[in-house]
């Protein structure tokens, strides 16, 4: 029996960023999808109701933040684990994510395997 992909939501207006999470993170194993912005992620959520395991958001962004963005996907029940992959993590952007049950932060750039050591535990 195999065992079902992984769905990860990659967040990140950058899309070198969700290019590289598309590659690091390889079918069968993971199934990542990549949005450019907040709102698009929303938008998955209101339209589709997706659920995901894993969603990576960045911290700057245009239209929300990650901040903004991880509150309002609280606002709606989503409860999927979310992992920050952002170079702008001041210590109050920090207490924000915690505040909302953030699961974890992760500096850019970013080591590969730890990375994907980080995803692979917090899936567990």
């Amino acid at each position: 029996m195999s065992t079902p992909s992984l769905r990860i939501l990659a967040v990140d207006n950058e899309p070198a960023v969700t290019f590289s999470l598309r590659y690091i993170f390889t079918a069968p194993r993971y199934q990542v999808t990549g949005v450019e912005n907040g709102d698009a992620a929303l938008a998955r959520f209101d339209a589709f109701s997706e659920h995901y395991d894993i969603i990576i958001v960045d911290q700057k962004m245009p239209h929300l933040t990650g901040v903004e963005l991880v509150d309002e996907m609280r606002k709606r029940g989503v409860n999927s684990k979310i992992m920050v992959l952002s170079a702008h993590l001041s210590s109050e952007v920090r207490a924000a994510y915690e505040r909302m049950d953030v699961h974890l932060m992760f500096p850019k750039p970013f080591d590969v395997r730890q990375l994907r050591t980080a995803v692979d535990q917090l899936a567990a």
